[in-house]
């Protein structure tokens, strides 16, 4: 393989990842979202199972864009679990849904998560506690 031979061969492969790496970013991103949603989700479960099992209320909180909180009730709200989201990507709250020791919740709610390219993922907890990802 000559010189010319090798430059060319770099050329091709410097050229294909250069209009790849946007779409690989983007893929990533939505990965990342994605992944994060099915986090909170199971994290809402998580906080069903431990008011079913431990006979009390428990509760999911977004304490801030990228920190959230599963409590449990006993002489006041401890918390259980702690948990950040991913980097970029940020989580809100229109309720605080509260776990009964029978799996219901009160008040239903959605988390909405974003990323920084835009995209969005809600996690919707209905009144009989069941928990999807739209």
């Amino acid at each position: 393989m000559s010189l010319t031979e090798s430059c060319v061969a770099a050329v091709v492969i410097s050229t294909t990842m250069a209009v790849s790496l946007p779409s690989l970013h983007r893929a990533r991103q939505a990965y990342m979202l994605r992944s994060a949603a099915y986090d909170v989700a199971a994290r809402m479960h998580f906080a069903r199972i431990a008011a079913i099992s431990g006979n009390r209320n428990c509760r999911v909180s977004v304490i801030s864009p990228t920190f959230y909180v599963i409590e449990c009730e006993g002489v006041a709200w401890q918390p259980v679990a702690q948990m950040t989201t991913p980097r970029g990507i940020t989580v809100e709250a229109n309720a605080r849904p509260e776990f009964h020791y029978r799996g219901n919740v009160t008040p239903t709610a959605t988390f909405t998560l974003r990323n920084a390219t835009g995209g969005i993922r809600r996690v919707i907890v209905n009144i009989n506690g069941r928990v999807r990802i739209q």
